[in-house]
């Protein structure tokens, strides 16, 4: 690449840095006309890696907002982190405005990048298979940021007229109101079906491969409540690798900063890794604001691979012995580099064909794909016997073992909070509660007017 071309990529990143941080409505659009800024899928492929490690990782405060965690005697000492656990309204308002902002910069990223890829030349069968692995990349990144953003600040698919998210195709400024949720999905739909036909013939896991769009077709078939059509794209994936995937040392690369045959996508950033799950230690010596719940650390039995990396028994004189976290956390007390983060993986389409699966009424498929799982994992089968809400009660069990500090279960309770997961909580919102719509940010609304806040929160003007 030429020193101009360089300057002129360097530039446009400059300004999406810039001019994202007040509203989504990012950039002009002439302020990405340079012709030389995108014109070769190398560039095109710099563009989506700054894309890539705009990508938030809300892993865990999402963790400490569900029941994955429960305070020690340090927690009262970190008082942002308190707020966040307690659900106090101006913690969610603190974390919405951050995650909210990050994603729709990723989004605006690859917009821009979108916007060229049909005027850059190819000389080759290797830059066509490049410019289309990039494409379907996009789109597919795109549909992830849409889908996370849905599920944080929207209802759910059983309200599909109430607002969803704002859906943004081009880099100018535009005034945008919030899309009813059915239009949101009918939009993550469209672009994974763009990235599927298209093909990716790309193998790094640190890049959006098919696997990825595959399984994020998967679950948002199943959170739309596609549950047939869930269950075989997921199945899909299981057919494709096979369940010995789950053994452990496949799960022990997951890790142990390795290649595992079990990754599906991963976050490899260099400057963000290291600090992943920083925030929960309090102290290397004298614990952590936040241990597992006990509950959760009893469940796991000696013989399951998935307990030395998901609890750690640490001995302070401050706290005695607690079971705190492990996985990143566990790496870090070991003086040993985190490399990545897990963003998906195989044991993400196993539990969507699950529930699917005992959603669509067929439970002894699912216990029968769970009891493969299980027993690669060394972890006890589930009983014969059962069925319905109980055989789907056990599920989310496991998986919230599976998943455990990884955000997962925030989004089972929002689902399920009404029915299955309705156990009463002096901290956790009850279901309907405001709070599981987490606020739109005050620097989207006041730019935008005709962005619509969630019930219950307040849209503050300028003089506030």
């Amino acid at each position: 690449m030429s020193a101009t071309m360089r300057y002129t990529l360097s530039a446009t990143l400059f300004l999406l840095m810039l001019l994202s941080g007040c509203s989504l409505d990012i950039p002009y659009e002439n302020q990405f006309s340079d012709p030389d800024a995108i014109t070769t899928p190398e560039t095109g492929r710099e563009l989506l890696a700054y894309a890539y490690n705009s990508l938030p990782n809300p892993e865990f405060d999402l963790a400490l907002l569900a029941d994955d965690f429960e305070p020690t005697y340090w927690a009262p000492r970190n008082s942002s982190l308190n707020n966040e656990y307690t659900w106090q309204p101006q913690a969610l308002i603190d974390l919405s405005a951050s995650l909210w902002t990050e994603y729709y910069e990723v989004i605006a990223s690859l917009n821009a990048l979108l916007e060229r890829t049909p005027d850059i030349k190819v000389s080759s069968e290797a830059d066509r298979t490049a410019l289309n692995n990039l494409t379907a990349e996009a789109y597919t990144l795109k549909a992830f940021c849409y889908f996370r953003l849905l599920q944080l600040f929207a209802s759910g698919p059983d309200t599909p007229d109430a607002d969803g998210i704002i859906l943004k195709d081009k880099v100018a400024m535009e005034n945008l109101p919030r899309r009813p949720i059915k239009d949101c999905i009918a939009e993550i739909r469209s672009l994974l079906t763009r990235a599927r036909e298209l093909g990716n013939s790309g193998a790094n896991k640190a890049w959006i491969t098919s696997d990825a769009t595959l399984l994020l077709s998967a679950q948002v078939e199943l959170y739309a409540g596609n549950c047939a059509e869930a269950a075989h794209l997921a199945r899909e994936l299981l057919d494709k690798y096979g369940f010995e995937v789950f053994a452990p040392q496949a799960y022990d690369a997951l890790w142990n900063s390795t290649t595992s045959a079990e990754q599906i996508f991963i976050f490899n950033s260099p400057d963000r890794t290291g600090s992943f799950y920083q925030e929960i230690v309090y102290d290397t010596n004298s614990g952590d604001y936040f241990s597992v719940a006990p509950a959760i650390a009893a469940a796991y039995g000696p013989t399951d691979c998935r307990t030395p990396w998901s609890i750690c028994e640490v001995t302070t004189s401050a706290l005695g012995t607690l079971p705190f976290i492990g996985k990143y956390n566990r790496l870090r007390r070991e003086k040993r580099e985190i490399t990545f983060v897990n963003k998906m993986r195989l044991s993400n389409a196993l539990f969507t064909a699950a529930e699917a699966l005992v959603r669509e009424g067929q439970g002894a498929e699912a216990r029968s794909i769970m009891n493969e799982y299980l027993s690669r994992r060394g972890a006890e089968l589930l009983a014969d016997d059962l069925t319905g809400d109980p055989l789907m009660l056990a599920i989310l069990h496991q998986k919230q073992l599976e998943f455990l500090g990884e955000g997962e279960r925030f989004f089972d309770l929002k689902r399920y909070r009404a029915t299955l997961l309705n156990t009463p909580s002096t901290r956790i919102p009850p279901a309907g509660d405001y709070r599981w719509l987490l606020p739109i940010p005050k620097d989207e609304y006041l730019y935008n007017e005709a962005a619509n806040q969630n019930p219950e929160w307040p849209k503050s003007s300028f003089n506030d």
